[in-house]
């Protein structure tokens, strides 16, 4: 039976020309406390008088030693990670060394997290030349154990303080011998897309700063720049709007860390990847309908003609009776990206949700039949939704009175704060967007209600997202002698359906002040 001593670790010390610090660094790892450890010495092919080799040597069977051919260290590492025995990965430069605890420190911490998978990595001290302490690496623990990708992506990774369980790299690959000086990141990318990287925020390891490190060599940062910018290229965007918010806010936070790092070729290829991913992004445009098919055919001209080019415009004809061949003609003329969908008369809700079913966007902006938008609106609350990594978004809008022609300004973004829009919700339909994972998790419009079924969606998604109103009016808003709010009594029996829905919702029967405005509302119509 095996020792409870923990698993063996394999400490890997590549070497090429190393006879100036490696008996420092060969000794470091000799001197680990974990009592199962072996030490595994590659010599990459020294070219200097066999010095290199006679100190390898002279440590005896105390170390595991192999020479071979040159080839940089990415092979010096995959050769030692053929020999190795153990069950973990280590790695000490020969120019670095591990303080005498670091393999035990780092193999209870592993047995203590009970994450056989999982990668530790740890601050360390930098040194100079020779050897004097110049400063602690102290990492932001808190930002790492919150988003552990970017224990890579925001280069916080020191090769020699890593613990990598051995089977990682049948699963991930090796270091790849093409990449002189970026080999460690190109492999823990890898390994990061499979198991998180964990910070444990105690320096064991030294590293010493001299001239002569590969990252300080000249092609390093054409090297470094085209595996940053290969980094934003391969993410999905899920995982960039996981850790930012948003795919626009990730790329533009990792253009400012490149920047930052001296890489700006990186820095300008995210930027211009935040850009296009941002002119790209497909949003879905949902119309429904019920008559009126000239109005409805000019709503689709108003979504056609959106500077943002990415769009799927779905108009749903909840049911019409009168001639709708002038909105078969609409659709038509912008097709395949405008789609005309039928069904039996269910009422807006109904006819939204079926819209939202067919929406492949990942954003989705409603649009009413009789509305219009600016043709920027779409291109502006993307934006602007990006970078507030919003979820949920409305704008001001302009009312139209098409019987006087007099035209109002209603400023949503001030008027519609949670919880007071509880009893005065003003956030038009034509001016919303959802993100698509609103609509993952499973909110949808009451489709048992033809009235103020948009206001109920609305408040319940106030009361639990974080929402971006913006105060530039986006939409036209059409209200004639059919409108709800110019009918008595389809605004009461509106308001009724919006205070039985709040009243039954605990996060808005929370607020009794702002339900009894809504009484109030509901008393006085």
């Amino acid at each position: 039976m095996k020792a409870v001593a923990g698993p063996r670790v394999s400490i890997i010390v590549p070497v090429f020309n190393g006879a100036n610090y490696m008996r420092e660094a060969i000794d470091s790892a000799l001197a680990q406390t974990h009592p199962d450890t072996e030490v595994v010495v590659i010599n990459d092919g020294s070219r200097d008088g066999g010095e290199t080799d006679r100190i390898a040597r002279a440590y005896g069977p105390r170390i595991r030693y192999l020479a071979k051919e040159n080839g940089g260290v990415a092979t010096a590492l995959n050769a030692g990670i053929a020999a190795m025995t153990g069950e973990v990965f280590c790695w000490c430069s020969h120019d670095d060394l591990h303080i005498p605890d670091k393999t035990a420190r780092q193999v209870a911490e592993w047995e203590r997290l009970g994450r056989p998978d999982a990668v530790l990595f740890c601050d360390y001290r930098l040194s100079d030349a020779g050897g004097a302490p110049l400063e602690d690496v102290r990492l932001d623990h808190a930002m790492l154990a919150a988003k552990p990708a970017y224990a890579v992506l925001r280069g916080a990774v020191h090769g020699c303080s890593v613990f990598v369980p051995r089977r990682l790299f049948d699963t991930c690959g090796l270091f790849d011998p093409a990449l002189p000086t970026t080999q460690d990141y190109d492999l823990w990318f890898r390994m990061a897309r499979r198991v998180p990287f964990l910070h444990m925020a105690d320096v064991l390891v030294l590293s010493r700063w001299h001239e002569a490190q590969g990252s300080k060599q000249g092609n390093h940062t054409a090297e470094a720049e085209a595996l940053w910018a290969g980094f934003a290229e391969r993410l999905p965007e899920e995982e960039m709007a996981a850790l930012e918010g948003s795919p626009l806010r990730f790329l533009r936070a990792l253009a400012a860390f490149t920047r930052g790092s001296g890489l700006a070729g990186a820095a300008a290829r995210i930027d211009a990847l935040a850009e296009a991913g941002l002119r790209d992004t497909l949003v879905s445009v949902v119309i429904p309908v019920h008559d009126e098919p000239l109005l409805a055919a000019s709503a689709v001209e108003s979504a056609a003609a959106q500077t943002h080019a990415s769009l799927e415009i779905l108009v749903v004809d909840d049911g019409s009776t009168a001639d709708m061949r002038a909105l078969g003609e609409a659709v038509a003329r912008h097709a395949p990206r405008a789609r005309l969908l039928r069904q039996d008369n269910a009422g807006p809700g109904a006819a939204r949700n079926r819209g939202l079913a067919e929406a492949h966007g990942r954003y989705v902006a409603f649009l009413d039949a009789d509305d219009l938008w600016q043709p920027d609106k779409v291109a502006r609350q993307l934006r602007a939704m990006e970078e507030a990594g919003a979820a949920f978004g409305f704008t001001s809008y302009v009312r139209l009175d098409t019987a006087t022609g007099r035209l109002s300004h209603i400023a949503e973004a001030a008027r519609n704060a949670f919880p007071d829009a509880i009893g005065a919700c003003n956030i038009a339909t034509p001016t919303v967007m959802l993100r698509r994972d609103v609509l993952d998790a499973g909110f949808r419009f009451r489709e048992d209600i033809r009235q103020g079924e948009d206001v109920v969606l609305w408040l319940s998604l106030l009361a639990r997202l974080p929402f971006l109103g913006l105060a530039e009016p986006l939409t036209v808003v059409r209200a004639g002698a059919d409108a709800a709010a110019s009918d008595p009594e389809r605004q009461r029996r509106g308001l009724g359906q919006i205070l039985a829905a709040a009243e039954a919702d605990p996060l808005l029967a929370a607020h009794p002040a702002q339900l009894e405005r809504l009484r109030a509302a509901l008393a006085a119509a």
